[in-house]
């Protein structure tokens, strides 16, 4: 039992440490949109592949983290709207997940997939057209 209990110490404080190393490229900045953007998904998909409650949890307080930091992002005057009701969309689905427990934690996941739905569903509204790019040349 203490081989458990310390390996899941362990196995708490790698996860805290990467995150918090993770969160910020060298010299102290913070990450870019697209890098911020790769963490969210990397944290969900993390958390879609969990075991285990206290894995998941984990996995979607970092994602959480990264979510916040993406909203604060100085987005384009063109983007800014839809990026930001996108993120607040996802945010409020994410906000209504309890914590994970064993019982709880396949209805979590499927919950959860309905993020997916959402990214691809703003990632169309928010990138622009071929006009748009080709238009924007001449501006």
């Amino acid at each position: 039992m203490k081989h458990s209990v310390v390996k899941a110490t362990i196995s708490t404080l790698l996860v805290s440490a990467l995150f918090i190393t993770g969160s910020y490229v060298s010299a102290g900045e913070p990450l870019s949109l697209k890098q911020t953007m790769k963490q969210m998904k990397l944290q969900y998909k993390e958390a879609m592949d969990s075991r285990s409650a206290e894995s998941f949890n984990q996995h979607m307080t970092a994602f959480k983290t990264h979510l916040d930091s993406a909203k604060g992002y100085d987005f384009s005057p063109e983007r800014k709207v839809i990026s930001l009701e996108g993120l607040n969309k996802v945010e409020r689905l994410v906000d209504e997940i309890p914590l994970a427990t064993a019982d709880n934690l396949a209805d979590l996941k499927q919950q959860l997939s309905s993020i997916d739905q959402l990214r691809k569903e703003y990632h169309k509204k928010a990138k622009p057209g071929t006009w748009e790019l080709l238009l924007s040349i001449f501006k």
